[in-house]
């Protein structure tokens, strides 16, 4: 399997064990971190079961706009 890594932001004031538990919820996600001062999560996938959009539309999901 290979091993990617998604980048992308939310608001600073998001719940972060809530997107980092969601997250990790997922077939295929490895690790997910939220960094609460710049509003950073970092995702490390394996990228044939899980895409990058997927995880974005896991963070919408919990009602955060993803940028």
């Amino acid at each position: 399997m290979s091993n990617s890594r998604a980048r992308f932001t939310v608001p600073t004031t998001a719940d972060g064990d809530a997107i980092e538990n969601a997250l990790e919820d997922c077939e295929g996600v490895q690790l997910a971190t939220f960094d609460d001062s710049t509003g950073l999560v970092e995702v490390r996938h394996g990228e044939e079961l899980i895409s990058t959009e997927a995880i974005k539309s896991t963070v919408r999901g919990l009602g955060y706009e993803v940028e």
